[in-house]
């Protein structure tokens, strides 16, 4: 009786590679927002205090908008862009095979 440990063994090195391009793509996506996040100003400036809640958040959300896509943050959204890009390719390769070839184990 011969004992194979995977039922397809020749899919394990294309799994491979698409969850070896999955993680990086998704920790330059992760670590990019989270660059834009700590880099912009949520408080805004100190003559909006007294305004109410609904003024308020209508001008910290018009200034997170104004923020996000200002030419500081280009490289960033760059990076977002291309890694959401090849995160959705890897995976979409990853489910393919899975599900055209079967689960390599």
């Amino acid at each position: 009786m011969k004992y194979e440990w995977a039922d397809n063994p020749h899919l394990i090195l294309p799994i491979t590679a698409c969850f070896v391009v999955l993680v990086p793509s998704f920790a330059a996506v992760f670590i990019s927002l989270l660059s834009i996040i700590v880099r912009t100003n949520l408080f805004g400036p100190i003559d909006e205090k007294n305004l109410p809640w609904s003024e308020r958040l209508g001008r910290r959300n018009a200034r997170l908008y104004a923020e996000f896509f200002s030419p500081r943050f280009r490289t960033a959204r760059r990076v977002m862009t291309y890694g959401v890009i090849c995160y959705l390719c890897a995976f979409g390769a990853a489910f393919l095979i899975v599900t055209v070839f079967g689960h390599p184990s």
